[in-house]
């Protein structure tokens, strides 16, 4: 497997659309499940895909005349990954930063904030 890199906003969304499969997904899938009214063409989610193996974050069996693919991580690694990417280029590394950033943006609701809140006391009870 090839190392990771970040995944772009459309590899992104092609990775949602075979996340949502609980099994291999051939591109006809994805594109139907992503595209039912044909927005994009079948062969730039297949471009996509064959980029998605080629940086590792998918896998292809072929099984017949037809290629299969599945996810090499799940969609709450690609996302741990991701915010990790997000805080080291943005904030330098410091998730504390981004706390701060969340907190005092204002962008926050109070069911939020206070799923923080819960969220912090119980890790200060471990």
């Amino acid at each position: 497997m090839k190392k990771r890199k970040k995944l772009n906003e459309a590899e992104w969304e092609v990775m949602e659309g075979v996340w949502h499969f609980s099994k291999p997904v051939t591109v006809r899938q994805v594109h139907s499940l992503l595209y039912p009214n044909g927005e994009k063409a079948y062969t730039t989610v297949q471009t996509f895909m064959n980029i998605l193996v080629e940086k590792g974050f998918l896998k292809r069996e072929k099984i017949g005349m037809v290629n299969f693919y599945a996810p090499n991580l799940s969609r709450e690694d690609a996302a741990q990954m991701e915010t990790k990417n997000l805080v080291s280029r943005i904030f330098h590394g410091s998730f504390g930063a981004l706390a701060n950033y969340l907190i005092n943006s204002g962008e926050l609701s109070e069911q939020d904030l206070q799923k923080i809140k819960n969220l912090i006391e119980k890790k200060e009870r471990k």
